[in-house]
């Protein structure tokens, strides 16, 4: 899982997991697995903890250590570190907030992202034009400067589900709400977003659904959701957003609970053909002719 160039806390924190996980799994005590590296054992409490950085040779070390044998596993587990100086968010630091920057990593080594904002188009299929007015929209409307650099970074996020190589797989659900042209936008905004919508909804690797305004009542309506999974050996995890950023769900209790209020989303769906079907009829201006 790729990084920034200094490791944000929820990806240092996940490889900490990872790594106690496989020391206990191996019988081995704090002070035992320390003594591979010849570190004292609070250092590598604190490694597990997310505290502090570990370098990509020393994760080797310990995970032999623990009788993880599967060259997969190991590469993956310690690319965590080397590949740091790939991450392109890096040049936009002095305006991403640290939750924004962590979930840009974690989105861009997703192998399948689920995804659910009621009343909005979520983040990865929004056109500029769209992604402007609602980043323009909030009562702490940024700068002109910082806006259109904020586009800039919502528009690359979506490179990945058109990369050549392993497209991330989307699967989402916006609702019927969300498809309607909002007052004071431009009158080609949405019908551009609309389009931008059924040219990504033809994607092998992209579905989306349409909860329809006579849907019944149904668990998503209390919060947004956007559950990630990851390539062995990676746990998935579940972020919330919020005004203020963001928060990072990780116990698999959760993800399992947001996983079953997902389904149950997309249980009360319109199928994705109907789906398309109505948003070309927003297209042409006639949603329930």
């Amino acid at each position: 899982m790729a990084t920034a160039q200094t490791s944000p806390p929820v990806l240092r924190r996940r490889l900490g997991g990872l790594l106690r996980r496989y020391r206990k799994e191996s019988g081995r005590t704090l002070a035992e697995a320390a003594n591979a590296l010849g570190w004292e054992n609070t250092r590598l409490s604190r490694v597990e903890t997310g505290q502090y950085q570990i370098k990509a040779e020393e994760v080797s070390t310990l995970l032999r250590s623990y009788g993880v044998a599967h060259q997969e596993t190991l590469a993956e587990v310690a690319g965590v570190i080397n590949s740091g100086h790939r991450a392109w968010w890096a040049a936009y630091a002095d305006i991403l907030p640290r939750t924004y920057a962590d979930s840009i990593a974690l989105e861009s080594e997703a192998v399948l992202i689920r995804c659910y904002f009621p009343q909005l188009i979520p983040a990865l299929l929004q056109t500029p034009a769209y992604a402007h007015a609602i980043i323009s929209s909030s009562p702490r409307a940024a700068t002109q400067r910082t806006a259109t650099a904020l586009v800039q970074v919502r528009q690359a996020r979506k490179e990945i589900l058109t990369r050549p190589a392993g497209p991330t797989e989307l699967r989402t659900v916006i609702d019927e709400s969300a498809l309607y042209p909002r007052a004071g936008s431009a009158s080609d905004l949405m019908r551009d977003q609309l389009l931008s919508l059924l040219d990504m909804s033809e994607r092998e690797n992209v579905t989306l659904r349409v909860m329809p305004l006579d849907a019944p009542v149904h668990s998503g309506l209390t919060s947004n959701m956007t559950i990630m999974d990851f390539r062995r050996p990676w746990p998935s995890l579940v972020t919330v957003d919020h005004t203020r950023g963001g928060v990072f769900l990780e116990d698999s209790e959760d993800v399992t609970a947001f996983t079953e209020v997902f389904d149950a989303v997309c249980e009360s769906a319109l199928p994705s053909d109907q789906s398309r079907d109505l948003i070309k009829k927003y297209m042409k201006g006639t949603p329930h002719a």
